[in-house]
């Protein structure tokens, strides 16, 4: 064991160069600073590096408090901490996992990966080898889904299976959903199709009027057509949204559709991470990745 006399080497540096170092960090990271020692919380207080935080840096720092707690989470809708039970958190799209707020608007076809979800399976993936009751944990959070639809229209019939199945690689929460649609209708345009959204950006059905659909948001209805007119039964048509970490495939049969997303949520960190960030519409930005990677390491063996 090292010295418990010893002192610390960061705090052997200039308080300048300190402060310079320390004022690189996030906001919440700089909290966390903060609480290791008097003299690091004096000197940042001194030089007023330790900010009020924001609501997403509040959450992040709630992350990071309790990444070595495994009876806790961090909640990002009423900004606390909540204790674990194995009935409190849904995987079902239209349910919230704080306990203070209970239902979300349910979106045919369209699944709301739950941040509770995310952050437990991240940080329970790193306990579970030693601690048997958490791998119990584990296993319950990243269970295969399945969901069945059937959609009634003036001429034709269609049916959709809808599945997922979530993976921790390299420290990173990736999911696989999978849409098996089998389609009853002399016309299989994607404009008959039900809603199906392998992300907020791409979707085979116009948004709501108001909200701009510019062409890049058309990756997967493109694929789609191009599957539909070639007619080539499955063979895959590729594509990737250019927003969000998310890849997919499309293949037609003779009666039906199958369609798979493979979305990378990112590593332990608050929802306002980038690449989770990156999967809610209202923040949207451009986001340059190679296409196929997200598939790529969902299928990485470990």
């Amino acid at each position: 064991m090292d010295n418990p006399n010893a002192q610390c080497p960061i705090l052997q540096l200039d308080s300048d160069a300190f402060c310079v170092l320390a004022s690189e960090l996030p906001d919440h990271a700089k909290v966390l600073l903060s609480q290791t020692c008097r003299g690091i919380r004096r000197m940042l207080q001194n030089e007023k590096i330790v900010p009020a935080l924001s609501a997403p840096e509040h959450v992040r720092l709630l992350v990071h408090l309790s990444r070595g707690n495994p009876n806790v989470w961090a909640c990002a809708e009423c900004k606390k901490q909540h204790p674990v039970t194995k009935s409190g958190f849904q995987r079902d799209s239209w349910f919230s996992s704080c306990p203070n707020r209970r239902f979300l608007r349910r979106r045919e076809g369209v699944f709301n990966v739950n941040y509770a979800r995310v952050q437990l399976a991240l940080k329970y993936s790193r306990f579970a080898i030693a601690n048997s009751r958490i791998r119990s944990y584990l296993d319950s959070i990243m269970e295969y889904e399945s969901d069945y639809h059937s959609v009634e229209q003036r001429h034709s019939r269609e049916e959709f299976e809808w599945s997922s199945r979530p993976r921790v690689i390299d420290g990173r929460f990736l999911v696989k959903h999978v849409w098996d649609y089998r389609m009853y209708s002399a016309s299989s345009r994607p404009s008959r199709l039900p809603l199906i959204s392998v992300c907020n950006h791409q979707r085979l059905k116009r948004p709501p009027e108001g909200i701009v659909w510019g062409e890049e948001r058309e990756q997967l209805v493109r694929a789609v057509q191009q599957a539909l007119s070639d007619n080539r039964k499955g063979i895959e048509y590729c594509g990737s949204c250019t927003f969000c970490p998310t890849d997919f495939s499309v293949r037609i049969f003779d009666d039906g559709m199958y369609v798979e997303a493979w979305k990378d949520f990112g590593p332990e960190d608050g929802p306002s991470n980038p690449t989770w960030a990156s999967h809610r519409l209202s923040e949207a930005q451009r986001t340059p990745s190679d296409r196929g990677s997200v598939r790529r390491l969902y299928y990485e063996i470990h």
